[in-house]
């Protein structure tokens, strides 16, 4: 009988080489393996996290000393940087049925497309929202008809030593010396000659004897506009107009502009000068209204417009035994500032490569010579008064389609110039000297050469006896011109916002954004603020710059306008410009 071999039970053991365990290896791969774990713990804290992270960063902005306008634009910078964090959260990393993340993540687009399609925010000059209307809707100028014909009245202009003939008067900033007004409104109010509706735009008077000039858009037609100052009709006296058939009504940022013309006319030797928004310079007979001759300077030098219109005022150049000129900020790539003939229309010469900002030219003697001042884009620039050439430049920061320039340069001696900016810029004082060639050198006087105060965004200063007045980011403001270091500045409420100032013998006659009248003691030491009164609704932006021939103040807005008679001091010695009461 066969027998099995016995097989010893060790021999059927494969001996197994243990390897040290590599503790290393395993607690990275149990790390890798957690990572997609502690990745999505926080995911649903995280619209917690984005919404303390954003209204934590607006309280900051809100809080801190930045200008009004940063402040409004932050708003809506953060509600859209919200929104977008959340509602990306939702459709990427939400744990949301499809139709849930297309509700919740897109519906609020939506929402907020549908809006800005329908609806038109109304900004104020610090981009806060004041008034709506529904888009489809007719604007205020579309509603308004075009007066007069072609059949007109010629009428007979007189000058008279309280003429206020173009922009910001007659010096470097709006100021009437030779009246005293009285400052007790209670007990003798301003009375309220007529009122009107007008077209849109940023147009002021310019006045010469009984006769108001401005410009204004209705429909599509871009008008001046003449009035009568002393007119006994309630609801004003249109004498005669002259229509372009052009409308300015910009896009995108630009729409916070609005529409219409911007520029103040200038009257001059029978003429009225004017400056559209699309750029068109018109010289009409002030007797009449009749056009006798234009320049469309925009498609002359093949340019495109700047984002907010062409916004600078014509200056009449006189000089002994020459032609008068008309000088226009351009801002062609070859003709920066370009001076016609008065009398013919013809270009006379043009000069300078810089594009234009919203300033106008300042006619100007500085260091014996007579000069042209143009606040351009990121530049200053002085042009000779003889042949437009360049004398010096000055940088002063500022882009045309962005954070603009508005306010005029500002002579303060004969080698002295004041600047300022709004946009959180400030203000800075220009010194000039001549090197040994006899070339002119511009340098700043102040260190830092720009201060934080004054900053102009929309209107111009008032400078008395060493010291300067204006709006610092929509406050009244003073600061001593040597030092450049504020006095004072005083918030009101309601608030000047970006109004225009005036001075009118020792008080300063102020035109709020939202429509006020505010009367303030010009004095270094305080604010004084003497009287007020409402004369626009605060819903209607008044961005207008204010005219005065004694006794009689002109006051619009882009809807309406207004003359008032000032009551004047006892003493004051004037021969008043109109007889009529």
């Amino acid at each position: 009988m066969l027998q099995r071999p016995t097989i010893a039970k060790d021999s059927l053991r494969v001996p197994i080489k243990h390897q040290p365990l590599d503790r290393n290896v395993s607690s990275d791969s149990q790390s890798i393996k957690a990572m997609p774990a502690a990745k999505s713990a926080w995911l649903p804290w995280f619209p917690l996290f984005w919404v303390v992270l954003i209204v934590g960063g607006y309280l900051y902005m809100q809080l801190g000393s930045l200008d009004q306008d940063v402040k409004n634009s932050s708003t809506v910078f953060c509600l859209g940087l919200l929104l977008f964090g959340l509602t990306g959260w939702v459709f990427l990393c939400s744990h949301y049925s499809t139709a849930k993340r297309l509700l919740w993540g897109g519906g609020p687009w939506i929402l907020v497309l549908a809006g800005v399609a329908s609806v038109e925010l109304v900004n104020n000059g610090d981009v806060g929202v004041i008034d709506w209307r529904w888009r489809w809707s007719a604007k205020h100028d579309e509603k308004l008809s075009v007066p007069l014909g072609k059949e007109q009245i010629a009428i007979e202009w007189e000058t008279t030593t309280h003429d206020y003939p173009r922009f910001l008067g007659n010096g470097f900033w709006a100021e009437v010396l030779d009246v005293q007004l009285a400052t007790d409104w209670d007990e003798q109010p301003p009375v309220e000659r007529w009122r009107c509706p007008v077209g849109a735009g940023w147009s002021g008077f310019a006045i010469v004897g009984d006769f108001a000039v401005t410009q204004e858009q209705r429909g599509s037609q871009e008008l001046v506009v003449c009035y009568r100052v002393s007119s006994e009709n309630p609801e004003g006296e249109i004498v005669w107009t002259h229509a372009d058939p052009v409308r300015f009504d910009p896009s995108g940022a630009g729409a916070l502009g609005y529409v219409g013309p911007r520029a103040t006319p200038a009257i001059h030797d029978g003429r009225v000068l004017t400056v559209g928004a699309t750029g068109i310079l018109n010289c009409i007979d002030a007797r009449s209204g009749s056009l006798l001759w234009t320049h469309d300077t925009l498609t002359e030098n093949n340019m495109q417009n700047t984002m907010w219109g062409k916004a600078c005022s014509p200056a009449i150049l006189e000089t002994e035994g020459k032609p008068t000129l008309v000088l226009m900020s351009v801002g062609a790539p070859s003709a920066s500032l370009v001076a016609y003939d008065l009398e013919t229309g013809k270009e006379v010469w043009a000069a300078g490569s810089r594009r234009s900002s919203y300033a106008s030219p300042v006619i100007c003697e500085l260091l014996g010579e007579r000069q042209i001042l143009c606040v351009n884009e990121d530049f200053v620039t002085a042009h000779s008064a003889t042949d437009g050439k360049i004398l010096w430049e000055y940088p002063w920061q500022g882009n045309s389609d962005s954070d603009a320039t508005a306010s005029q340069p500002v002579p303060l001696s004969e080698d002295r110039v004041f600047l300022s900016k709004g946009y959180g810029v400030g203000a800075s004082l220009v010194q000039l000297s001549r090197d040994e060639s006899g070339d002119i050198l511009a340098g700043p006087l102040w260190e830092p050469p720009i201060r934080k105060v004054m900053k102009t965004k929309m209107g111009n200063v008032i400078v008395r006896d060493g010291f300067i007045y204006g709006l610092d980011g929509g406050i009244l403001q003073c600061i001593d011109v040597e030092r450049g270091k504020s006095q004072w500045k005083k918030r009101r409420l309601p608030a000047i916002g970006h109004g225009q100032i005036m001075a009118i013998g020792d008080n300063l006659v102020i035109l709020s954004e939202t429509g006020e009248l505010i009367l303030v003691a010009i004095d270094p030491e305080e604010y004084q603020e003497l009287a007020s009164m409402s004369v626009f609704p605060s819903e209607e932006i008044t961005w207008n710059n204010p005219a005065f021939s004694s006794p009689y103040l002109l006051l619009r807005n882009a809807e309406q306008a207004v003359c008032l008679k000032l009551p004047l001091a006892d003493s004051a010695d004037v021969s008043l410009a109109h007889t009529a009461d």
